[in-house]
């Protein structure tokens, strides 16, 4: 078997340009990502609005993720994905710097909304543009790479805009340092898009332009149906559990650190950064794990592990104690992500594979933002550690369901290992 080092090593030798590329603008997105979820709660609370508000933005923004699923798809047809992209990141920028300096809020839900619609893009078209452009032997290791890729990102953005905003909080108020803080990341973005514009290539130019719209919308409905059934069906009900559950936490991790350990915003980044470094590792040692022990035998075991510590974490007991919970928590549900994600594109068609990212990121954030609205109201209504009980809950049912229908899926081709997300 190759060394998890030897893996990468022919990984690095062998990818595309339009990989490469993507792998920048996942990394400058995701320093992005990671700005908000440290200290955008944080700062909506320094503002003066609650918890059930919080949730509402939070929750909007992931509805226009689930929402733009069907637009984006539709638009990456009739143009290309090279253009679906830039258009994107530009209405995230836009929409962002809005939401953040203009505190009116039925003005804040809609542009949360629309910047949702904008990253819909990276998400939906992230699976497509990797697969289409890594040969079949690399192709767990191409979204391994950009699961760790993303990981230390958030781990770097975590640590540094954490402590900025604690430094500039020595000069300005809490609330205007995490302002400072949020609009500098978000300008970040036009870097991205400065990438993007480099991409070539078929697969990322071509168009079905000459098409009438109401056939491409009809292709694309279509391309849902013929989804959403069998195996594929059965994989969307595991993926809205876990949406589900993760919306109840997740986002609320950095507001759950600060005001249940009184801590400064920079320690919030330290502990959410060190939450991601376990997985970071655990995501290079993906592939290797999954080549010898199976895919699916590799994610139970990984999301089974994850409970206890996710128990743990809902009785806060010191820094110490609820630093390494999150550390194991993390780690382990979240680094097999990739070979989860792979199993949307083995078992979607060879021309569903956009529908079927579209229709993954839909049932995935339709159901998270339906966690998150819930979880800032039970937050705000009873504590911050009750949402977690019910996450507790989907998190087993989904890993049972996973089990019980790709148990089965690594015997017939133990040699084949193909990836997504």
């Amino acid at each position: 078997m190759k060394t998890a080092f030897s893996v990468y090593v022919d990984f690095f030798k062998n990818i595309s340009k339009n990989v490469k590329l993507y792998l920048g603008i996942i990394f400058f997105a995701t320093v992005v990502s990671s700005a908000y979820n440290v200290l955008f709660g944080i700062y909506l609370k320094n503002s003066g609005f609650n918890e059930a508000f919080v949730g509402q933005i939070m929750s909007v923004n992931t509805l226009g993720v689930a929402l733009g699923a069907l637009p984006v798809a539709i638009f990456a047809e009739r143009m290309n994905k090279k253009v679906t992209l830039i258009v994107g990141l530009l209405i995230m920028v836009i929409s962002n710097l809005i939401v953040l300096n203009v505190h009116i809020p039925f003005i804040m839900v809609f542009f949360a909304f629309t910047f949702g619609i904008g990253n819909s893009t990276l998400m939906i078209l992230q699976a497509p543009i990797i697969y289409e452009h890594t040969p079949a032997e690399h192709r767990v290791t191409a979204f391994s790479m950009a699961f760790v890729l993303q990981n230390v990102a958030f781990v770097t953005g975590s640590l540094v805009l954490g402590h900025l905003s604690s430094m500039l909080g020595t000069f300005y108020s809490d609330q205007m340092a995490g302002r400072i803080v949020l609009n500098v990341s978000t300008a970040l973005i036009f870097i991205a898009v400065i990438i993007a514009l480099k991409f070539s290539g078929t697969h990322m130019v071509s168009s079905q332009r000459e098409q009438p719209l109401s056939t491409t919308v009809s292709v694309t409905i279509n391309g849902f149906k013929k989804l959403l059934q069998g195996k594929t069906l059965l994989y969307l009900i595991q993926v809205s559990l876990i949406g589900l559950g993760a919306g109840m936490i997740v986002p609320f991790f950095s507001m759950y650190l600060k005001y249940t350990l009184t801590i400064s915003d920079g320690v919030v980044g330290n502990i959410m950064a060190i939450s991601q470094i376990g997985t970071v590792i655990g995501g290079l040692i993906v592939p290797p794990l999954a080549k010898k022990h199976g895919r699916i035998r590799t994610v139970i075991i990984c999301q089974l592990f994850s409970i206890p510590f996710l128990i743990s974490i809902s009785f806060p007991q010191g820094i110490l104690i609820i630093t390494m919970s999150f550390f194991f928590r993390s780690s382990l549900m979240n680094m097999a992500s990739p070979i989860i994600g792979s199993l949307a594109m083995e078992i979607a068609g060879d021309e569903a594979r956009t529908f079927m990212s579209s229709l993954v990121s839909l049932t995935n954030n339709l159901f998270r933002a339906v966690g998150i609205y819930l979880g800032g109201i039970i937050m705000f209504r009873y504590s911050y550690n009750t949402p977690y009980y019910w996450t507790i809950v989907c998190y087993l049912i989904g890993t049972f369901i996973l089990y019980k229908v790709f148990k089965h899926i690594d015997q017939p081709k133990a040699k084949e290992h193909v990836v997504v997300q």
